[in-house]
C-alpha cells in the first residue's frame, strides 16, 4: 500500500514490490498512464531499478500516454476554453468568488455549484433527500472521468427536487 505522498520515487517502491512479488517484471514492455509528471518519474525509476531485468527499457519511449485521458482533456479544453485552470482543481476551497467564476461557465457551472452546495453539509444532503430525490447528487471533478456526465445525469434524475431545492437557496446559488 502506498503511504505518503504520490511521488514517482513512492509509486516505484510500492510497484516495484508488487511486480516481484508476482513474478512478472520481465515480462512488462510498456506502461499505459495519465499526464501526471510522477508517472514519468515512477517509469524511470522503474527502469533505474531494472525491475525490467536486463532488457534494454527506454523510459521515453515505453511510458505511453492513456487515449481515454487525452481525449477526456481535449474535451475539457473545448469546454472550459480559456478559464483559470486552478478552478478545475479538486482542492479549491468553495467560496462565493469561486461560485460566482463557476456560474459563468454556463449550465456545467451552474450544475457544479448546485452539486457542491447540496453537498456540503449533512443538513443541505438532508434537506434535498426530504425534497423526493431518488439518488444521491454526484459531482465532477479534476482527475476522475466521466465525472461531469454523472453531475449531470444525477441532476436530470432528480430534476424535481433540484428545481425547489435552487428555489429555497437562490441566493447562495
Amino acid at each position: 500500500m502506498l503511504e505518503g505522498s504520490h511521488t514517482g520515487a513512492n509509486m516505484a517502491e510500492v510497484v516495484t514490490g508488487v511486480l516481484r512479488e508476482y513474478g512478472v517484471e520481465e515480462k512488462l514492455g510498456y506502461f499505459v498512464e495519465d499526464n501526471a509528471s510522477n508517472d514519468d518519474t515512477l517509469v524511470m525509476a522503474l527502469a533505474e531499478e531494472q525491475v525490467f531485468g536486463d532488457r534494454l527499457y527506454n523510459a521515453g519511449e515505453q511510458r505511453l500516454r492513456c487515449g481515454g485521458h487525452v481525449v477526456n482533456l481535449v474535451v475539457k479544453a473545448f469546454w472550459f476554453g480559456d478559464v483559470d485552470r486552478t478552478l478545475l482543481q479538486d482542492s479549491i476551497v468553495v467560496t462565493s468568488d469561486t461560485m460566482a467564476s463557476w456560474r459563468k461557465m454556463g449550465p456545467w457551472g451552474k450544475a457544479h455549484n448546485i452539486s457542491i452546495y447540496v453537498l456540503a453539509s449533512p443538513q443541505q444532503r438532508q434537506e434535498f433527500n426530504q425534497l423526493g430525490a431518488q439518488t444521491i447528487l454526484h459531482r465532477d471533478n479534476a482527475t476522475r472521468w466521466n465525472t461531469g456526465y454523472t453531475m449531470i445525469q444525477s441532476m436530470l434524475r432528480n430534476r424535481d427536487a433540484v428545481e425547489v431545492f435552487c428555489l429555497r437557496h437562490s441566493k447562495e446559488l
